[in-house]
This record gives C-alpha cells, structure tokens and sequence, in this order.
C-alpha cells in the first residue's frame, strides 16, 4: 500500500479542501497521505476527520519556509504536537505576512495591474493562508496573465516588481522548533533549493545535520535521475531518514499527480514506518 509524504490543500496554496484531498488520496489507492501545508496546520482537522471516515491515514506536518546566508529553502516538520511553541510561532508568521500581502497589493496597483484584496481571499479560501499562488489566480482571472506560471515570471516570482520578502525562520530555528514539539525535521527536496551546486549544497547538509536535521527527501515528483542519484547517496552517506512525496497542490501545479514520484510511482510503504520511529 503506498504513500505520499508531501501534499498542500487549501489550507495554504493547494485547490482541494483537506477532505477533497483526503478522498482523492483514496481514489489514487494511497494507504497514507502527508497534509504538509506552507507555514501552517489549519488543515490537520478536517483531513484528519475525513482520514478516520474514509480508511486514509493521515500523516499531519507543514512545510516550512526557511531561509539564512542568503539562501531560501523548505523544511518539512512531521508528527509534531500541535499544541507547542512552533504552532505558536507559525501563528506570528502568517501575522507578519498580512502586511507582506498589503505590500504585493500595493506594488501591483502601481505596476498598473490592480488587485482588491477580497478577490485574492476568495481564491485562498475561508481557511486559507493567502500566498503568491492567490495573487496569481486572481491576475488571471482578470485577464491581466495568461497563465499562474506568467503572474510568477513577470511579477510575483523573487527578484520580479512585485514581490516582497515573507517572515521566516532560520533552518536551525525551525529544526529545534520540531524537535520541541517532537516532531521529525525532514529537508523538502534539496537539489531544488535554488541556484546551489551539488557541493555547495551537501556543505549546507552538514550544517543543518549538526543542528538536528533528522532526514531527506528522497522521493521527488519533479527529481532529475542526476537529482535523485545525489539526494540518496546524502541520505545514506549521513544515515539520514528518506522520506517523500509528490508536492501536490491541485490546479496551481497541474503536472503533479498525487501518489506520483520521481520513480513513476508512489512513496514505498516502509518509509511511513522509518517515519513513526523517529518520533520522539
């Protein structure tokens, strides 16, 4: 019976509601589905309520965004309490990130593409945490972009005229954080955390290792073979965890297929397993 680790929902950035994502899990023959939504467990309920109807096992996390040196990556924290002093902090972040949201609204209306903020909230949903993708939908819906990929390129994307920088926390932070709330701190699909060659990138690895880094993510829906090659030689090199998923969003990520990995195939169940045992 497979898996899949890393899923998004309407919670943050994905199109299907926890209980939408949780059947369509089921439709797909999944035993287990990851509800790993950006910087945020307000899907965890509802997933988990649809879990225990429908015979899905639900694995609760959040990805979380994170960033130092000049670098930006994710982090994917699993099995953590929710009630716990990173919940708390996830709650401070999506504060500070109204006033990011004002900004991007802002810098829109003076590139000439204007946006109300209530037409960005209605594509984020009642339980959304609103994000670029939102602002994306909203742009094509007004005919200003053809597509989210094209809001992104020619706005919304880092570097691009409207982008505003989001409140996040440092890796070690965010390690810690999980590890408080007994949670497992997995590093979310690393050859594709920027423009960082593959060197570069194990030296960050021992860095994140010495600070607690529990496992990588060896599955991948969008990995090259070169990709996957390295992220498994690391996880074994370092005797880390080997976690995975497709880092299915629904409509905003149309290529990715729920329970569809690099290999053509889901997570192998075992993984779940190596998962629970890291648990602290």
């Amino acid at each position: 019976m497979p898996l899949d680790l890393h899923a998004h929902t309407t919670a943050s950035d994905g199109s299907f509601s926890p209980a939408e994502l949780v059947a369509h899990a089921r439709e797909v023959g999944l035993r287990a589905v990851g509800i790993t939504d950006h910087d945020t467990i307000g899907g965890w309920d509802e997933a988990l309520g649809a879990g225990a109807e429908l015979g899905v096992e639900i694995v609760p996390g959040v990805e979380l965004s994170v960033a130092y040196e000049g670098g930006r990556f994710h982090l994917l924290g699993y099995y953590f309490r929710a009630d716990s002093e990173l919940t708390r902090t996830l709650r401070e972040i999506q504060a500070a990130r109204a006033n990011r949201n004002q900004i991007i609204l802002d810098n829109l209306r003076r590139l000439g593409v204007p946006l109300d903020e209530a037409e960005v909230l209605a594509f984020a949903g009642d339980k959304g945490v609103v994000g670029r993708p939102h602002f994306a939908q909203a742009m094509v819906s007004r005919d200003y972009v053809a597509s989210t990929q094209e809001a992104f390129d020619e706005y919304l994307a880092d570097g691009k005229p409207a982008y505003s920088t989001k409140a996040v926390l440092t890796p070690q932070r965010a390690i810690a954080l999980i590890h408080e709330a007994g949670g497992v701190a997995v590093w979310a699909h690393p050859p594709r955390s920027g423009q960082y060659s593959l060197p570069e990138l194990e030296a960050r690895l021992q860095e994140w290792i010495a600070w607690g880094l529990d496992g990588l993510e060896t599955y991948y829906s969008s990995y090259t073979d070169a990709e996957a090659q390295w992220t498994a030689r690391m996880q074994k090199q370092y005797n880390l965890l080997g976690t995975g998923g497709s880092d299915f969003h629904g409509a905003p990520k149309p290529h990715v297929k729920l329970g569809v990995t690099h290999t053509g195939k889901a997570v192998p169940d075992r993984v779940l397993d190596e998962l629970k045992a890291r648990r602290s």
